[in-house]
């Protein structure tokens, strides 16, 4: 079971960013969940059937898309000191 069919967008922060991808012109934005929270029809969705319903924003593409989830956490490379 994939992780988008266990994720409503109703248990997305308002201010999430979701990161959409055209699986044919390879176009890359950001949607922010606050966005479709106030559709009554897309609130309930699971992420995988709220990607079935996003289409690519490029003109005359209307290709599918993927999502991802990103994660605004600052990460450090340091893991260690000297052995």
């Amino acid at each position: 079971m994939s992780w988008k069919k266990k994720i409503q967008l109703l248990d997305m922060k308002s201010d999430d960013p979701i990161e959409a991808r055209c699986s044919q012109c390879n176009y890359v934005w950001y949607e922010r969940a606050s966005y479709h929270l106030h559709k009554s029809y897309m609130r309930q969705l699971f992420l995988d059937e709220f990607e079935e319903k996003l289409k690519c924003k490029q003109w005359a593409c209307k290709g599918k898309i993927k999502i991802a989830l990103t994660n605004e956490a600052e990460t450090e490379g340091f893991q260690g000191g000297l052995a």
